[in-house]
């Protein structure tokens, strides 16, 4: 990876760091209001910030203003930007596909908490197998593709308790919930089903027994719609351009 994505030549300007807080300011509000139309409070959701190709100084911005759980598409950046922010408390989700050739890669950086993105019996086995090696355990969510599309990762939520009956066997990975990306569209109507979709799925598991009565999370919902996702039930929602603004290319100075 071009070292370019985590790091940036100088520090941010204390007018773009205000500027940056200023959003998440706006983005807790708006979330705090659609949690309260779901019949649930502020603390009922997690604003995870996503990090694509964002410098590790913007990062930092937005933690030390106590936002501090934040989501990486790669792995690559996940590793890259780990030491840039290894003397603030916080929480890296992986959030992008994982290949399992790239497991060991992950688990190397202690502050991968939990990786959203598990949808097939192989990689959870490879991801076991490792962490069996290294003696510890993590926290995942199965993906779901709720919006049916061919271009999108996750199983098919038909398929989703047979994967979740097959993963008790692996110890090391502490199931929590479910994650979907949601379909893209110009209206409420269009976007809204597969978020629904997601919550009466996990509800239904829990229901009969698949899921375990604890593994409540559903992170689903981004800039564009994560008012929507949270009306619809998620207790995570991903926060990227409406904070940090468009994304640099990767490899770019930011």
């Amino acid at each position: 990876m071009n070292d370019a994505a985590a790091t940036s030549p100088e520090p941010l300007s204390s007018e773009h760091a205000q500027k940056i807080r200023d959003r998440l300011d706006a983005v807790a509000g708006q979330a705090a209001e659609a949690a309260e139309r779901s019949g649930r409070t502020a603390d009922d959701v997690r604003i995870m910030l996503a990090t694509k190709t964002q410098p590790v100084e913007k990062i930092r911005v937005a933690i030390e203003h106590g936002f501090t759980l934040i989501g990486e598409n790669r792995v690559q950046e996940l590793t890259g930007k780990a030491d840039g922010l290894a003397d603030l408390e916080h929480e890296t989700h992986l959030i992008g596909p994982l290949q399992r050739n790239k497991v060991n890669h992950t688990l190397r950086v202690d502050s991968c908490t939990c990786i959203e993105s598990v949808d097939n019996l192989p990689l959870a086995e490879k991801l076991h197998n490792r962490l069996e090696v290294l003696d510890r355990s993590i926290d995942i969510l199965v993906q779901v593709n709720t919006s049916r599309e061919d271009s999108k990762f996750g199983t098919a939520p038909e398929a989703a308790a047979e994967l979740i009956e097959s993963l008790a066997c692996f110890d090391r990975l502490r199931i929590r919930g479910l994650m979907t990306i949601g379909l893209p569209g110009e209206s409420d109507e269009v976007i809204r089903p597969s978020y629904a979709d997601l919550r009466q799925l996990r509800d239904r598991l829990i229901d009969d027994g698949t899921l375990p009565a604890d593994a409540t999370e559903l992170s689903m919902g981004m800039s564009a719609d994560f008012a929507l996702a949270i009306e619809e039930g998620a207790t995570i929602v991903r926060i990227g351009s409406s904070v940090f603004g468009a994304r640099p290319p990767a490899g770019s100075p930011a």
